[in-house]
């Protein structure tokens, strides 16, 4: 089994991600255990993700790979967002060289009306060699 994917970029807030589980045994929808730790919250769940057939650009190892080819930058928030909204990224570049990454856990499940618990963390990182580090470390765990 591999190791789980920790960030932790500056010694504060700490997001892990544990190694995805193919709970059909099919490879089209997998399951990650995550969890978010900050100033004494801790908050976990267990994210749908899509498996191997999937087009990359939806996938979230797609997602942070197309931000650290961008890492001179783009407008506004990009976002990605897990089947059933258990976890959520947002990324947000400041033009000078970083990138706000927001991570958001919410209660596993399908939660149509939108009040199920949540915690969000933001983490910054630079926007060339710790982005490109950060989506080559996720990719390999979310591919094992």
């Amino acid at each position: 089994m591999s190791e789980s994917f920790v960030l932790q970029p500056s010694g504060g807030a700490r997001w892990v991600v544990h190694p995805p589980q193919d709970p059909y045994g099919d490879g089209y929808v997998y399951t990650i255990a995550t969890e978010l730790h900050e100033q004494g919250m801790t908050a976990s769940t267990v994210a749908k993700i899509d498996g191997l057939y999937a087009d990359l650009v939806t996938t979230l190892s797609g997602f942070v790979q197309g931000l650290a080819a961008d890492w001179h930058g783009w407008n506004g928030a990009r976002t990605w967002t897990s089947m059933e909204r258990e976890l959520a990224i947002d990324a947000r570049h400041d033009g000078r060289g970083y990138v706000s990454l927001g991570v958001t856990l919410r209660a596993p499940g399908l939660d149509l009306d939108d009040t199920a618990w949540s915690a969000r963390a933001v983490f910054v990182l630079e926007a060339g060699e710790e982005m490109t580090r950060f989506a080559a470390d996720l990719t390999h765990l979310l591919r094992t």
